[in-house]
């Protein structure tokens, strides 16, 4: 019955205009009234150091449906690609402050802005530009830059948190901070090594 209501929610929302978006790193919507938690979910992707699969993040539901019986196999095959949950690779607490995030797993959620005609992400800084209006701010995180399975830039927000139990060091798909690299990057503005926000 849930998930049908969820499904319900979803078409409605495709009929309506408005924006979608992921917040990553935090279990619900919950900046304004106005934006609706569309579902809460566990953060995934491909194994970090696969060359293969996909390369974007996925915030994953926490109530997988199956195909019907006969349409899928249990178990590991080998022609196949994997999705993986994902951890924070923060070494330090540096950038989200005294409470130490590192191989803790990280929890997303789909959020639904009716009063919202478009959504733009603007790494490297925390405010809007003008006539924006911002739904929350962060770090900007992706893959390590020498692991061969390469992910996109997403910001996670800056008031993180990690799903109960974890913390076991499972590895799988990974985020890790931002830094800024001066060359054909101009610095000033920018500085050698700053994690960047979103």
């Amino acid at each position: 019955a849930q998930l049908n209501e969820q499904k319900n929610e979803i078409d409605a929302m495709k009929q309506k205009e408005g924006a979608v978006y992921v917040r990553w790193g935090r279990k619900t919507c919950d900046n304004e009234a106005l934006t609706e938690t569309v579902y809460s979910g566990i953060a995934g992707g491909s194994y970090h150091n696969n060359p293969g699969s996909g390369t974007n993040y996925q915030c994953l539901p926490t109530d997988p449906q199956w195909g019907p019986p006969g349409t899928y196999q249990d178990g590991a095959h080998g022609y196949m690609a994997n999705m993986y949950g994902a951890e924070y690779e923060t070494n330090t607490n540096i950038p989200f402050g005294p409470t130490s995030l590192f191989n803790q797993d990280v929890p997303c959620a789909v959020c639904y802005v009716p009063t919202r005609g478009s959504k733009l992400m603007i790494p490297a800084r925390n405010t809007c530009y003008n006539g924006w209006s911002k739904e929350y701010d962060g770090y900007l995180m992706a893959g390590k830059n020498d692991h061969p399975g390469a992910k996109e830039y997403v910001c996670l927000d800056g008031q993180p948190e990690a799903l109960p139990g974890s913390g076991y060091d499972r590895n799988g798909a990974l985020f890790y901070p931002v830094e800024a690299r001066c060359g054909s990057l101009p610095c000033p503005n920018y500085v050698e090594g700053r994690e960047l926000t979103c």
